[in-house]
């Protein structure tokens, strides 16, 4: 799709009433969105920064920058923009099915099948390996950001810490993404393609246990913290959300929970890469035989054997 959306302020205050409680779809880090039908019947999303500062602001000019050219099935796209006064808005195109978070929440009446976790997964991983394709660096990568459409086909959306490999990596720290940032960024600021890589694992997981990433079940546990104990047992079978106990494939299970330990390895350079988890990824949906797998240059077992070792598994994980 192709159109761009050209609104002023009063015409995007229209659109969706007013920012109205009735027209609200979420709430970010950022800002607040809303839904909204511009004059040619199409349904868009309006997102209203809530921050009028220079840090705001920056977040603002990055989101549209970067979704400027980004064009990939996976990635959400930026119809318009609007900078007005103090008002900073952003239109998007409208995705009619929620959030991953919401997908998975506990408060579900729907919960995704082991079927449908497993395409989110190959989806999002494709739309982040586009990213970084692209020399961008989402640095929010978390299920409230990963929209699903009616056929389960994820898009990555909220880019306002997005940034280039060689852009100021100094971003603000909110309590939301906490959870997601990789140990280096926590410590040191540094920021990469391999810290977006540690946020993916740490959605791999929640989408294998259907849990947050401080979900009040652990209690008082990181989500990590909780799964790194069964990681180090082997207990992936203990891993499994509740929900779909009778639903996933145990073989699939098992890759799943291995690549997710080797995206959020303290150590960066022990991460795969990007095109390296969407490899796997694909060979985990192939579901060959054990034997015919071990066989195949590119089944997971050789190519996560390459990066994996028991020490790395056995002292990378914390927890909270």
């Amino acid at each position: 799709m192709g159109t761009k959306i050209e609104l002023n302020y009063s015409e995007l205050y229209k659109v969706t009433g007013g920012f109205s409680q009735k027209n609200f779809l979420s709430e970010g880090g950022f800002g607040a969105v809303y839904k909204g039908k511009v004059s040619n019947g199409m349904m868009v999303a309006v997102k209203q920064h809530k921050n009028a500062s220079f840090q705001g602001e920056k977040e603002f000019k990055s989101e549209v920058s970067v979704l400027r050219e980004a064009r990939h099935e996976n990635v959400l796209m930026l119809l318009g923009s609007c900078s007005e006064g103090h008002n900073r808005l952003l239109v998007y195109e409208y995705v009619c099915n929620g959030s991953l978070d919401q997908h998975l929440s506990q408060h579900s009446r729907s919960p995704l099948s082991w079927k449908h976790r497993i395409k989110v997964a190959i989806g999002a991983g494709r739309g982040l390996l586009y990213l970084h394709s692209k020399n961008i660096i989402h640095g929010d990568l978390r299920p409230n950001n990963i929209l699903v459409t009616h056929d389960h086909l994820p898009l990555l959306g909220d880019f306002g810490l997005a940034r280039t490999q060689n852009q100021d990596s100094s971003i603000e720290v909110v309590a939301e993404i906490a959870g997601y940032l990789a140990p280096e960024y926590a410590e040191c600021g540094k920021f990469s393609t391999k810290t977006d890589v540690y946020s993916f694992g740490v959605v791999l997981l929640e989408l294998i246990t259907g849990m947050r990433t401080n979900d009040k079940r652990l209690g008082g546990r990181t989500l990590l913290g909780w799964a790194g104990q069964l990681l180090r047992e082997r207990k992936y079978q203990d891993l499994i959300d509740e929900r779909i106990k009778e639903d996933h494939d145990i073989h699939q299970l098992f890759w799943m929970a291995r690549l997710a330990e080797k995206c959020f390895s303290r150590d960066p350079q022990k991460r795969l890469t990007m095109a390296a988890v969407v490899n796997v990824l694909n060979g985990i949906v192939e579901r060959r035989t054990i034997i015919k797998m071990k066989e195949h240059m590119y089944f997971p077992a050789r190519l996560l054997d390459s990066f994996y070792s028991d020490s790395d598994s056995d002292n990378d994980h914390e927890d909270g």
